[in-house]
């Protein structure tokens, strides 16, 4: 890849981007389907446009969300030959239709940014329906979706993948582009595909379904899925890739870009899963194992970056669950560099993690409850007390950090509303006054925001037979929480919104025949008016699914097994 190369001036700074020549092997647009700003602070996102820029006899650019400023991204190179701000569906580096591509690979990380999908691969002159490019005889590009996002349940996804990557994407990357683009409506190149491990094709399985019932054709629900049946030649079940981190290739620095979320730091993996089982967490249950980057690895890539990066974002699901990560941050800080963990947990908060965050210039710290009740949080599988909760943050408070976020889940199961309102304001009150005893030593108090999250049932995960609460119930919920705290100083409610979450279950948990929401739409927005909407929401969302119904991401085989997680299921309502 050569030296760094900085790209443009000012907010167009980006290094360690990769230049190649277009007349290169295998043309790969590489597409996260959201603004520059959020995607490229995704590091799977960036690990792979460097993986593949490594990889002699292959090209890799990439596209974004543009239009109405949903994306910043940075101008273009004059010597470009592109305007300075690409139109929708071209890649970042040329200019050029994803239509100019043999593969256009999707990142999703989140089901929601499938609704951007669409209007992506249009603008870029490529059909964005699968079944609408085999029906139309043509040669289209190869299609690829991966992410966390697909990778959970892959039938969404593959209403416009023709395969879809499950589980780590290293190896099934590599394989892909050994194999080489082929014509995805033939279905001897299809079962070529379907051969690569961790690969999903969704043209080699027919879902069957049964004959809808009156109740269900008089509400406009939808038939129940019975089966997914693999077609001649093609696995009954997908094995989730799950590699050993040890084994990995080392990789490229990613690019590092000043206009993003996260653009003062670099971005560095410690690890993949989450040892803690929690019972709504898909990254625990989906692979049930925690791994571990090496440190050497870890330190590496801190170094690649450090001539440019001295604040060093470490990304993970579990990262102070990552056995060097006190040994490489005390590194890190004597280097005169700060550390940024994804994500600090109450139950390893002492005082040597306060120390950490403090002298990395840590001002707020983001922690999670789930439950204000802890009865209720033991029962979610997270067995941890509210006492540690409330000393972790006076151990922070004591190091200078009086600033917090609470993350709390709002409709969990069986709950009451006014049991879960109370036990979240009952458990932000008391949490305020433990960390206002300490902060008042030091002259100041911070702002302790409680951020809501509606419940939504993933994937894999012992919750994923539930139903979510209404929306109109969350909304209350929300509310009062609000009404509850409105008068208690230095405390804020943040709440996102519920109709979001019930389109995310809806795009997480459906089968194929999301289709026919996604069709009608547009970048970010599902119109609540789609045809047959209602009663799909009623079928996917809103309704409890039965021990023994068949769920579409079964067509994947992995993690923790069916009958284990119904028991852990049923245990949460007793």
């Amino acid at each position: 890849m050569g030296s760094p190369r900085r790209r443009g001036a000012g907010t167009a700074n980006e290094i360690f981007a990769a230049r190649k020549d277009w007349g290169v092997g295998i043309r790969v647009a590489l597409v996260y389907p959201n603004r520059y700003a959020a995607g490229m602070s995704n590091l799977g996102f960036l690990l792979i446009y460097a993986r593949i820029n490594a990889r002699p006899g292959a090209l890799c650019e990439r596209a974004f969300l543009s239009g109405d400023a949903r994306r910043r991204a940075p101008p273009r190179r004059r010597d470009t030959g592109s305007a300075n701000s690409p139109a929708e569906g071209r890649t970042l580096e040329s200019g050029r239709p994803l239509s100019s591509f043999d593969i256009i690979a999707i990142s999703l990380s989140y089901e929601n940014d499938l609704l951007n999908v669409p209007a992506i691969l249009a603008a870029g002159g490529v059909l964005p329906f699968r079944e609408d490019r085999a029906a139309s005889g043509g040669r289209h590009p190869l299609v690829v979706a991966g992410g966390f996002g697909a990778s959970l349940n892959p039938e969404p996804a593959g209403v416009f993948a023709d395969a879809v990557v499950v589980g780590d994407g290293e190896r099934a990357v590599t394989l892909l582009l050994d194999h080489g683009p082929g014509p995805a409506g033939d279905p001897g190149y299809l079962r070529e595909l379907s051969a690569i491990p961790g690969v999903y094709v969704p043209g080699g399985y027919r879902p069957e379904y049964a004959e809808a019932s009156p109740r269900e054709r008089d509400s406009g629900g939808l038939p129940t899925l019975r089966t997914i049946e693999p077609l001649p030649g093609f696995p009954a079940r997908v094995a989730r890739e799950v590699l050993d981190l040890r084994s990995l290739s080392p990789v490229p620095p990613v690019i590092l870009s000043e206009e993003t979320e996260l653009g003062g730091m670099s971005l560095v993996e410690t690890s993949r899963g989450c040892p803690r089982m929690c019972g709504f967490c898909a990254a625990a249950h989906a692979c049930p194992s925690f791994r571990e980057f090496p440190l050497d690895r870890v330190r590496a890539a801190v170094d690649a970056a450090w001539p440019h990066r001295r604040k060093v974002g470490l990304i993970g699901a579990a990262v102070l669950d990552w056995r060097p990560f006190r040994e490489l941050a005390r590194e890190i800080l004597d280097r005169g560099g700060t550390v940024s963990p994804a994500s600090v947990r109450a139950d390893l908060v002492d005082e040597e993690i306060a120390e950490v965050l403090a002298r990395s210039g840590h001002r707020t710290v983001a922690l999670a409850p789930e439950c204000g009740d802890a009865r209720l949080r033991a029962r979610v599988g997270k067995g941890v007390a509210d006492e540690t909760f409330f000393s972790a943050a006076e151990v922070l408070a004591r190091s200078g950090i009086v600033s917090f976020k609470l993350y709390f889940l709002l409709g969990l199961p069986g709950v009451p509303g006014e049991e879960e309102v109370g036990g979240i304001a009952r458990f932000l009150g008391i949490f305020r006054e433990r960390v206002l005893a300490v902060a008042r030593g030091g002259g100041r108090m911070g702002i302790v925001t409680a951020v809501l999250s509606p419940f939504v049932p993933k994937p894999f995960t012992p919750l994923q037979w539930a139903s979510m609460t209404p929306e109109e119930e969350l909304k209350a919920r929300e509310e009062g929480v609000g009404t509850a705290v409105r008068a208690v100083p230095n405390v804020r409610v943040s709440a996102s919104t519920p109709w979001d979450a019930v389109v995310q279950g809806y795009l997480g948990l459906s089968d194929r025949r999301v289709a026919a929401g996604l069709r009608t739409a547009r970048p970010g927005k599902l119109p609540r008016t789609a045809p047959g909407l209602a009663g799909a929401l009623a079928s996917v969302v809103f309704r409890e699914k039965g021990g023994a119904e068949f769920l579409p991401w079964e067509v994947v085989d992995g993690g923790m097994g069916k009958g284990a997680l119904r028991a852990r299921y049923e245990a949460f309502f007793r």
